[in-house]
C-alpha cells in the first residue's frame, strides 16, 4: 500500500476468494469488492515435507510412490498415475517454444493462462462454442504419445488393477479442452481445491507439467458416524516433464489443488480435457468434437 494511504490498481487477475501474493493486503481487497482469500485445510498451511514433528498431521498426508503408482498408507486412494519424463529435455524445450508464440493472459490466483476450448457457463450448465478455433497443433502429439506409453505398458508393470482401469479410462479419451498455465513462485501462484465440473468434462484429466517440479495435493473428507468430518490428503509428485493421468475415484471422490508453496520455480503445465459423455451425445457437442478433431474450420 503506498504511504498515502491510496489503494494502488489490483494487479493480478483474482476475483472473490482467490488469491495470490499480489492481492493479499485486506485493504486492497475490500477496496476491490473481493471476500477474504478462501482457506486450505489448517492442517496444509505449511509443506508437510517441512515439518514432521506432528504425528497427528502427518497421519492425515500420504506420499504417492511413483514406482507402484500408489499411496501405500491410503489404500483407498485410485485414480492417479504418473508417466515421468514423458517428453526429453528438447522436446520439452520445442513445446515450450512454441507455447511462447501465443500470449499469455492473467487468470485467476497468480496465474497466467492460454485456453483453447469451448466457453462454459457452470452455473447455467451451458456451453458455447462460438469462439473455439480449434486445438493448437502440439496436442495430438501429446496424445498420441500416451497412448504409446500406455499401450507399451504391462499389467504387472504398473499393478494389475490400475494399468486396467488406466486403459479403460483413456479408451475414450479425445481432447476438446486445453489449458495452458502459467505459475510464479514470486506471486504465489496456485490452483485451489476443486473438483473439475463434470457437466463440461468427462472422466480422464491429463496435465503435463513443464520446466520445474510440483506437487498435485488430493484432498478427501473423511466421516465417522455423526462426528465432524476430517480431511485426509495424498501428495503426489509431478516431476519436470512428466504427464500426470487423472481418473476415476480420485477424478470424482478427490479434490486436487496446486498450493503455492510447491512452486519453487516457473512452471508451465498443459491440461487437456474430454467432453462429457452427455456433451458428447448433443449436438453441440459433436460440433465441438468436429472442431477439435479439425473436421469443421473455424476463420
Amino acid at each position: 500500500m503506498s504511504s498515502r494511504g491510496e489503494t494502488p490498481p489490483k494487479l493480478c487477475g483474482c476475483t472473490g476468494v482467490r488469491w495470490c501474493a499480489n492481492c493479499l493486503d485486506p485493504r486492497l481487497r475490500q477496496h476491490h469488492r473481493m471476500d477474504p482469500p478462501i482457506r486450505i485445510p489448517e492442517f496444509l498451511l505449511t509443506r508437510p515435507e517441512d515439518s514432521k514433528s506432528n504425528p497427528d498431521r502427518l497421519d492425515r498426508i500420504h506420499p504417492f510412490d511413483l514406482e507402484t503408482q500408489h499411496a501405500p498408507s491410503c489404500p483407498e486412494f485410485s485414480g492417479v498415475f504418473v508417466f515421468r519424463d514423458f517428453f526429453s529435455k528438447d522436446e520439452a524445450d520445442r513445446l515450450l517454444e512454441e507455447i511462447e508464440k501465443t500470449p499469455f493472459r492473467l487468470a485467476q490466483s497468480g496465474k497466467q493462462k492460454q485456453h483453447y476450448g469451448s466457453k462454459v457457463n457452470f452455473n447455467k450448465q451451458k456451453i458455447n462454442s462460438a469462439r473455439f478455433g480449434g486445438l493448437p497443433a502440439y496436442t495430438r502429439n501429446i496424445e498420441s504419445r500416451l497412448h504409446e506409453l500406455v499401450g507399451a505398458q504391462s499389467d504387472d508393470g504398473v499393478g494389475t488393477s490400475n494399468g486396467r482401469a488406466l486403459r479403460l479410462a483413456l479408451k475414450r479419451f479425445e481432447t476438446t479442452d486445453v489449458f495452458v498455465l502459467r505459475y510464479h513462485e514470486r506471486d504465489q501462484s496456485n490452483l485451489d481445491f476443486h473438483l473439475d465440473d463434470t457437466f463440461a468434462y468427462g472422466e480422464t484429466i491429463l496435465d503435463l507439467s513443464l520446466e520445474s517440479d510440483s506437487v498435485l495435493t488430493f484432498l478427501r473428507r473423511i466421516r465417522r458416524g455423526a462426528e465432524p468430518g476430517l480431511e485426509n490428503c495424498v501428495r503426489v509428485p509431478l516431476p519436470a516433464r512428466s504427464m500426470a493421468v487423472v481418473f476415476g475415484s480420485a477424478r470424482f471422490d478427490w479434490e486436487h489443488a496446486i498450493l503455492a508453496y510447491d512452486i519453487a520455480e516457473r512452471r508451465t503445465s498443459i491440461t487437456l480435457r474430454t467432453l462429457s459423455e452427455t456433451l458428447r451425445r448433443s449436438e453441440t457437442g459433436r460440433q465441438i468434437l468436429g472442431i477439435a478433431r479439425g473436421d469443421v474450420l473455424r476463420s
